[in-house]
């Protein structure tokens, strides 16, 4: 089952400005999907319109098969939404804002006991159970907005920066929450974010998203595909000639893109059958944040 489909949809304000340009794409049911743009590129008001607040001018979506428009009252139902901001209530402990926001789904006192106790141990709040939220840094602030959007057990997550603000091990631990929601539980995330090794990290693929255009979406390997990019790989040696199709950057140290593992293997083999010399072979790969500008670049051009 798609966790999430979105077709050609189109957000005008005034009938004159596109926030959203007919975007298209799918998310399948347990998968981790960055969603990457800068500020006021549209991933607001994508997130939005999924989670019923705003309807689409045109175009449709469905959320494990519901209706984004139709059926909004039951996509919220399944759906856990934590925001850049956090948003809990200060004067409130932070059991108590996991009380309230879980009697608000209706859900038994003492099973949102629970399941709050067990959310605060696994984002290691419980030491801090019984303080006040306005007593709360921003990182442990963070943290509570993400067990809040889990209190009801949500099968679609919709997520804004989860770690901006945490130290690294804090981090570390909502990371590990989170891949561990998308593998054993089959929830499905959206996650968007300004960090791009962060989304490297943890993300199964990915959405690029700029001036309300989306560039591309998908795996890392079917975007880089998509733009005929190569790794690069980088020898150093010596009696290396051009025959080999490697170019000599700089003295003793050549470059070559290749697409996988077999060409790699050819190229030293050849070297060596000539009678090269090989001190030094490393692989050059793409990263995520040059794919996204690449991606950009490839748009202007258009």
């Amino acid at each position: 089952m798609k966790g999430i489909y979105v077709e050609n949809l189109t957000k005008t304000y005034d009938g004159i400005y596109n926030a959203l340009n007919n975007i298209s794409f799918q998310l399948p049911e347990g998968g981790i999907m960055g969603f990457l743009g800068p500020n006021g590129s549209g991933k607001t008001t994508t997130v939005r319109i999924l989670n019923g607040i705003l309807k689409p001018t045109s175009g449709n979506g469905q959320i494990l098969g519901r209706d984004i428009v139709k059926e909004a009252p039951e996509i919220h139902k399944i759906s856990g939404v934590m925001t850049e901001s956090a948003a809990c209530y200060e004067n409130l402990t932070a059991l108590e804002n996991l009380m309230f926001f879980g009697s608000v789904h209706g859900i038994r006192e003492i099973i949102v006991k629970e399941r709050s106790i067990n959310l605060l141990k696994r984002l290691e709040l419980y030491d801090h159970r019984d303080k006040k939220i306005k007593e709360y840094s921003t990182g442990m602030k963070k943290r509570v907005s993400l067990a809040i959007a889990l209190i009801h057990d949500p099968r679609i997550l919709f997520l804004d920066e989860p770690t901006s603000g945490l130290d690294p091990e804090s981090a570390s631990n909502v990371t590990k929450l989170i891949k561990e929601l998308s593998k054993e539980d089959k929830v499905t995330v959206l996650l968007c974010t300004h960090q791009l090794k962060y989304a490297e990290e943890i993300c199964s693929s990915y959405g690029f998203i700029n001036k309300g255009n989306m560039l591309g979406y998908g795996t890392f390997e079917e975007l880089t595909k998509r733009l005929n990019y190569k790794d690069n790989i980088i020898i150093k040696g010596e009696d290396i000639y051009d025959e080999s199709g490697l170019v000599e950057m700089k003295r003793g140290i050549y470059k070559k893109g290749v697409s996988n593992d077999e060409e790699i293997s050819k190229v030293i083999h050849e070297i060596l059958n000539k009678g090269g010399k090989i001190y030094e072979v490393y692989r050059e790969k793409m990263s995520l944040e040059k794919l996204y500008f690449n991606y950009v670049r490839s748009e202007k051009h258009e």
